[in-house]
Order: structure tokens, then sequence, then C-alpha cells
């Protein structure tokens, strides 16, 4: 039994070692499969490494089955090294992926919140403003300029204002909205604007200036968002526009040719050639320094500005015409030119548009005659009074080379502020029907034949019309002129082909001046004009009595300035404080006693047509012992001094004989 046992468990002991090397068997097998399948797949590091290992004697397997087979591939170092870098390779992907899927999240929700936080900024290219304005323009016509403001941001706007700056040369006349000028300037306050919202401003007005220029308007608009609210944003644009055509025309009459000393009659027209009025018109008169204008000509027209060489229109209505007359006379050499210019310009503020600009050669001709006037002893204008006697001579000169023969001397009269029937002669012949008076050979023998170089005088008088008969409704009765224009002919006068043979002409002008009136006065007041005179009548010794002392100032025929009249209370005679007076002012000098009346402007006929101005004032007497049976007189000087306004000369007038106490209250003036 014991060995069956034995042999039993021998058996039993073959079996599994048998088994176990079958598995072996086995499993070397399947690693050799392995080695196969993987061979090509293991990197040469890996094998360098296994084979270094093997050199050294070192095998680490893995516990079970594997260890058995001795198998170092088998290690759980050594498995499937490019499974496991490929499944290494992978978790990198993949983390990179949801790295940059992150990354792209958080870029997208940063760029959403920064675009989004965009649009509730505003910037300038949200201040949206836009002009509507012609592209060409004629000057003088009206201008409609349309302004557009719009709110471009997603952000409400509050305080918005618009600022419209118009070129020079803009004069407004209207709006579609309330403006409020600031200077040159015109402010529209908006107030609050919506998103979106939008609006216009339409500025209206006349625009002048000069060809080819550009007129820019400039707008400014201001704003202050609603989430911003102490920022402030403004937005600037311009729109210009070409002044291409321009309203005025001008046109010139004016002689090509003239003699040494001529006098020449010339014409300025100027026409609105426009469909509106045009306010401030200048037409400007430019000489040359050998042309002098002659200003006091009758035939010069009124209102010329002297300090601006030129006529001033209030208003130029549409498409209307205007003359202008200018006198000059001409100096030179003949053959010599000289040159006129002619302006015609529109005016603003202080600015000066220029319209037109036109100029004009004058020849300076031959001259075979010459003639002159002279009043008065002077060959300049005067000035003369109401019925004042006036010498005039005629002088007359061939200055040629040939004499003349039938030489005849006109004298003619325009205005009618002298008198005919005063007309002396001692040659000649007054004409009434061309109010001229008239030499020929028949009555000065030296006029049949005048030779060469060869002259003489022609002498007359006359006297102007005394002051009671001229007449009132003549241009007020004031600013009168006399002006003669003494002419000389002959058949012989040299004469180009095809034209007229020129009559030489000379002119000469007397003004008539006015008289500055000033009356004095006194009397014991009634109180009619507030001051009440008190004290016995007549004045008493020791006795204070008052009385008015009256000053009137007027001009017998024409406008009177700066008229200043002075007068002195003699000693003994006091101001008493009170007055009344119906224009200017005045003073009293208490320690001097005199009197100053100051009165800018007196009318013409003051004091004869209508009420002279008065001044009353209230002067006390109180006379002494040795004063007993005299009149005391009130005022001892009285004058007063003005500038004729036409004639621009001074002009001046004494009181006369002074006021007393005896003159105040008749048959009661010495003192008792």
């Amino acid at each position: 039994m014991k060995e069956d046992k034995k042999g039993l468990k021998k058996k039993s002991e073959e079996k599994p070692k048998e088994a176990d090397e079958a598995r072996v068997s086995g499993l070397k097998g399947l690693n050799l499969v392995r080695r196969g399948l993987y061979a090509r797949e293991e990197p040469d590091d890996l094998k360098q490494r296994r084979e270094a290992l093997k050199n050294l004697g070192i095998s680490r397997r893995p516990k079970g089955d594997l260890e058995q087979a001795g198998d170092t591939l088998a290690s759980s170092r050594f498995k499937n090294m490019a499974l496991l870098r490929a499944r290494r390779t992978g978790r990198v992907v993949r983390f990179g992926i949801f790295l940059l899927v992150g990354i792209f999240v958080l870029v997208w929700a940063v760029a959403m919140t920064v675009w989004y936080r965009s649009t509730l900024k505003v910037t300038e290219d949200n201040v949206a403003v836009l002009i509507e304005a012609p592209q060409e323009f004629t000057a003088g016509d009206e201008i409609i300029y349309r302004v557009e403001y719009r709110n471009d941001s997603r952000v409400d706007w509050r305080d918005v204002e618009v600022i419209l700056k118009p070129p020079r040369g803009f004069t407004y006349r209207g709006s579609n909205v309330e403006l409020e000028p600031s200077g040159k300037e015109y402010i529209y306050q908006v107030g609050n604007l919506a998103s979106g919202d939008t609006g216009e401003v339409h500025l209206r007005g006349q625009l002048v200036g000069e060809q080819n220029e550009t007129a820019a308007i400039r707008v400014e608009a201001f704003i202050t968002p609603v989430n911003f609210p102490s920022g402030r944003f403004s937005k600037t644009v311009a729109q210009a526009t070409t002044i291409t055509a321009l309203p005025l025309d001008v046109g010139l009459g004016i002689p090509k040719d003239a003699a040494n000393g001529e006098r020449v009659v010339a014409t300025v027209s100027v026409r609105n050639l426009s469909k509106h009025d045009l306010k401030n018109v200048f037409v400007r008169i430019k000489p040359a320094e050998q042309i002098e204008l002659a200003t006091s000509d009758v035939d010069f027209t009124n209102g010329f500005d002297s300090q601006n060489s030129g006529w001033s229109i209030d208003t130029l209505a549409a498409l209307e015409s205007r003359d202008y007359d200018f006198v000059f006379y001409v100096s030179g050499q003949p053959g010599e030119k000289r040159i006129i210019d002619i302006e015609a310009v529109l005016r603003q503020d202080d600015e000066e548009f220029t319209q037109r600009q036109l100029s004009h050669v004058v020849s300076v001709s031959a001259s075979e005659l010459v003639i002159e006037q002279v009043f008065n002893g002077s060959s300049d204008p005067i000035v003369a009074g109401a019925g004042e006697q006036i010498s005039g001579q005629v002088k007359y000169k061939n200055v040629g080379t040939v004499g003349l023969k039938d030489v005849i001397i006109e004298l003619a009269f325009k205005g009618n502020i002298f008198d005919p029937a005063s007309i002396n002669l001692t040659s000649g012949a007054y004409d009434p029907v061309g109010r001229k008076i008239v030499w020929t050979a028949g009555t000065v023998p030296e006029l049949g034949v005048v030779q060469p170089q060869q002259g003489g005088e022609l002498n007359f008088s006359f006297n102007m019309m005394p002051l009671e008969k001229i007449n009132r409704e003549i241009d007020g009765g004031k600013n009168n002129l006399l002006v003669t224009v003494a002419t000389i002919d002959s058949p012989d006068l040299p004469a180009p082909v095809g034209t007229p043979r020129k009559v030489l002409s000379d002119r000469a002008v007397v003004s008539v001046g006015t008289d500055l009136l000033l009356t004095t006065d006194a009397f014991y007041d009634d109180g009619r004009l507030g001051l009440n005179s008190s004290g016995p009548v007549p004045p008493e010794v020791g006795q204070t009595t008052t009385y008015t002392v009256r000053f009137r100032l007027g001009s017998t025929l024409n406008d009177v300035g700066q008229v200043r009249m002075v007068a002195g209370l003699p000693d003994g005679v006091s101001y008493t404080g009170q007055s009344y007076q119906t224009t200017g002012d005045f003073s009293v000098n208490d320690r001097s006693g005199e009197i100053v009346w100051s009165v800018p402007f007196i009318e013409g006929w003051t004091g004869r047509s209508r009420p002279p101005y008065e001044l009353h004032i209230q002067v006390a007497i109180t006379p002494g012992e040795n004063r007993q049976g005299e009149a005391v007189e009130l005022l001892n000087r009285a004058a007063g001094e003005g500038q004729d306004l036409f004639t621009d000369k001074t002009v001046g007038s004494a009181g006369g004989a002074f006021p007393s106490t005896a003159t105040a209250v008749t048959g009661q003036g010495e003192v008792q």
C-alpha cells in the first residue's frame, strides 16, 4: 500500500509537472507570437535598454504566469510602449482641445462684453451732423442752410446744443426754431435727444460776398450722454458755397477827354439786378491826384460823403437803378492820361464786399481858350449872407496860336436865391428867359477877334435874395446855392472830324449862409412856467426882488450845430437856482456869474417859422442906497456861436441890448 501510495503520489506529482511544462511551452509560443507581432513596433531605445538589462543579468518578471515564463517583454514596465504613448498623446490632445475650447469660450465672452460695452459708449462718430447748402450762389440773394442732427448711439443724450456759425456777409432773416444770437453765432438749445432721434435747424438770411469767394458755414453740436453725465462731446462740420454771381451792375457816363482846367460833368449808374432788396450799398469814386472833384458844384448829386468819397444807399430795391452825377476838373499837359476808378460795394457791419470795379481813362486835350469866374475877389466857392451884394468878374484868354473871331461869352444863373433886379452891368445884357448874361462883340469890341495870348475881364454885380423874400417852400428855405456857369465859344475853335465843337465852361458856386438868432429880455414873472417873481416893484433899497431873464436861440436859414451861448450876470445880481429850458444844458458859475447854455442842434428857420429855443433863469437883486433912482442891469454880456451845417462855417450873434429892471417892468424899474 505504501508503494501504491508512493506511486500514486509520484504519479500525482508528475501530472502537475507535465501540465506546468505544457503551459510554459504554450506561453513561450505565445510570447514568440507576441514578439513577432510587436517586434517592428518596439523603439530602438527600448531594444537597447532591454539588451543592456540582459547583459547585466537583470530580469524583472511580473507576478503570475508570465513570471514563470521568464519573458522580460511581459514586464509591466515594458508592456506595449507604443500603445501607452498613443494613449498619452491622446490625453494630451484631448487636454489641448479642452484648453482651446475653454480659451475660445473665454475670449468670446470677453469680446461680447467689450462689444456690448462699446455699444453704450458715445464717440464723435455717433454724433451725426449734416449741412445742406447750395454749391453756387448769387451774392445778395436769400440763402437757407438746412442742418440735420441725429443720435446714432444706443444711449440717450441730454443738454444737446447746436451752434451755427454762418460765413461773413450773412444777415439773419429767420429760422424754423428759436435761435439765441451770440455775436455772429446762433445757438439752438435742443435739450434731450433719444437714441436714434433726429432733428433739423433752418437758418435763413441774406448772404453777400465778392466774386468767386468761398463762403463756409460751420456747425458744432454738443451733447452729454445720460450714462456719462460729467462728459461733454462735440462734433464740428462745415459746408462751403461759392459766390459765382453779383447783384450790382455799374455803368459810366464820363467823357474820354477834357482840357486842362475844364469842368467835366460825369454820371455813375448803379442797378440792382437781383429780385431782393439790397441794403447798405455804397458807390465810391477814386480819382487820380490830377483830378479834382468839385463837390460843391450844383450838378454834383447831394449826399456825397467826402470822407469816404462816395454815396450811401440805405436800400436799393429789386431791379432799381440810380444815377449819380459828379463834377471834376482835370489838370495836365495835352496827351496825358488821368484815371478815375469807380467801385460799388455792399457794406455789412465793419466790412465791405466789392461788387463791381471799373476804371475810366480821361485824356488831357489841348485847349484854345480859358475862362474863369471870380466872386468877391476869389475863384473859390464863397459863402454869402441873404441880401448881400456880390461883385463878379469873368476872365477869358486865348492860349492857342491862332486868333479866334466872333467870341461869345455867357454867364447863366441856376437857382432862385439871387435878385435879378439887382444885376448891374457895364457891358453885355441880361436875358430873363434864359436867366443869363450874354457878352458879344456888340458891346465888347475886343470879342470880335481875340488874338493869341490875348484876354480880358468882364465885370458885373448882383445881390443875393433878401431874407424876407426867400421862399420857405423850396428845400425848406435852407441850404440854398447859387451856381453860375460861364461859357466861351468861337466858330474858329478846332474840332476833330465828326465830333462837335467843344464849348469850354467854368462853374462857380455861392452858398447862402445862415445867421444865428440870439435875443435876451427880462420880466417880473407871474409863475406860468413855475418861476414866481417876488419882492417890491419898483425895487426898493435893502429889499430883495426877483426877476426872470430869458434867452432865445434860433437860425435864420440853415441848420446849426454845436451852439454855445455865454452870458454874464453883473455884480449885485445873483442866480436863485430856479430855471426852465426847452432844450440843451446850462450851468451858472456862482463866483463869476457866467451862464453857459449848450444846444447840440438848432433846425433851420427856428425862431422864424417855428418857436425859438428858450432858457429862463431867475435872478435876484438887493439894491443899496447908492443905486437909488437908477435902473439895475440884469445882464452885462451875451453872445452865441455855432457851426452852419450847410456851409461848414462858424456863425455867431450878440444878444443886442441887455435887459434891466427898467425893461422888465416898464415905468417901474428905478430903485426907490
